[in-house]
């Protein structure tokens, strides 16, 4: 069996206020491409199809143009989807029915019926060529319960429950492909560490055993991991943060029969408009207008990170502005890399040290543990203002 392996194409995503539907349909004619020239039996997208669980109109007639247009691609490739964590799982599943006349798959949540767990909702086979197990992003509470009612244990119990029940059905030893869209330990999270959401982390084992390819989704570095060869994540298609400047790709996996260990490769995805950050460590004024300068001819998202002491001057940013004047390049943020300097030994006040210091005294405490410099005699003085002028509000 072959099968094309991505993920997380996040469509929707606003970036810096800019929209990405040009950048999606660029992906999507180099996956046609792909489709056309590896024939593969099954396309399968391991979740977070859309960036929310409220994805815009726009959002939507994007998808369906995608499925339809990679199906016409060819019509003989089955097509899976799960869903990840940013994506609602009952609008995925809302016209499952009038996809399966495209041959396309959705799977968005366990379903439980009077007689308990719908497990067959999850087994997809591909007549003559293998079986791919497919489970979406599923909160922890939301595994079946077992005996014990331990979390982990529900979690390999759901996975292995499946894995079993196609055991029992391959009597011709045809290969197993499983789906996850979770953080397995030890993976690299490049990309998502400036990401205020915080990620749970799940030992490999609890998937269960009985698989020959672990198709993931959820980390947007593609990757193998827990120094496997036969789990892997596909990626992001496209860079969704500056953070994630490295090359992004598909993964392309064909495996002989249950048992064999999977061939992988991967084929890169160029994409429209890439993401650069300069100078990368960060650098003075000049610095960063020297790399604006070398920029190349062509559009790019860009990252500039200036070093200051405090705040970001208005004269360094304008100047900044007016270097990228005339040129594609886009200039999406100007990060400040403060400096810091040597500052007194921080002091962590009990309340009733508190009450004996003034509210100016907490503030230049703050300003300096936050920023590595001192408030400068303008500040304080618009602080003290502000204070007086809230001091006789409450005289009055």
């Amino acid at each position: 069996m072959k099968i094309i392996h991505t993920s997380d194409w996040h469509l929707g995503q606003s970036f810096y206020g800019m929209e990405r539907t040009e950048e999606h349909l660029a992906f999507l004619s180099q996956l046609s491409d792909i489709v056309k020239a590896e024939r593969p039996d099954a396309l399968i997208i391991s979740g977070d199809i859309y960036d929310s669980v409220a994805p815009s109109l726009a959002a939507q007639r994007l998808y369906n143009r995608m499925m339809l247009e990679l199906h016409g691609t060819l019509p003989e490739m089955k097509i899976v989807v799960t869903a990840g964590n940013h994506d609602s799982s009952s609008r995925l599943e809302l016209h499952s029915d009038l996809w399966d006349a495209f041959d396309v798959k959705i799977v968005g949540n366990i379903e439980r019926t009077n007689e308990g767990v719908n497990y067959e909702k999850h087994i997809v086979e591909i007549e003559g060529k293998g079986y791919i197990v497919a489970i979406p992003y599923i909160y922890q509470a939301n595994y079946p319960a077992t005996t014990d009612g331990e979390q982990a244990s529900r979690m390999r119990h759901f996975h292995q429950t499946l894995l079993d029940n196609v055991a029992l059905r391959n009597s011709n030893n045809l290969p197993v492909i499983m789906t996850g869209h979770l953080a397995v330990s030890g993976a690299d999270i490049k990309g998502h560490e400036s990401k205020s959401m915080r990620l749970v982390y799940e030992n490999i084992e609890e998937l269960g055993s009985g698989y020959d390819y672990l198709a993931l989704g959820h980390i947007h570095h593609p990757q193998f991991v827990a120094n496997s060869t036969n789990a892997r994540y596909s990626g992001s298609p496209i860079p969704m943060n500056f953070d994630e400047e490295y090359p992004h790709s598909i993964t392309i996996v064909e495996i002989e029969s249950h048992g064999t260990a999977p061939m992988v490769r991967t084929q890169e995805i160029a994409p429209l408009v890439p993401v650069t950050t300069i100078p990368e460590n960060g650098g003075d004024c000049n610095e960063v207008v020297q790399c604006i300068d070398s920029l190349p001819d062509s559009r790019i998202y860009t990252r500039v990170r200036l070093k200051v002491n405090d705040v970001i001057p208005m004269h360094e940013r304008k100047k900044i502005e007016e270097a990228f004047d005339g040129k594609k390049a886009i200039l999406c943020e100007i990060q400040p890399i403060r400096e810091k300097q040597e500052t007194t030994e921080s002091r962590n006040l009990v309340i009733e040290e508190i009450k004996m210091i003034s509210p100016m005294e907490i503030a230049a405490d703050y300003y300096e543990k936050r920023f590595g410099t001192a408030m400068d005699d303008e500040l304080m003085a618009m602080l003290e203002e502000c204070m007086d002028i809230l001091e006789k509000e409450e005289e009055v």
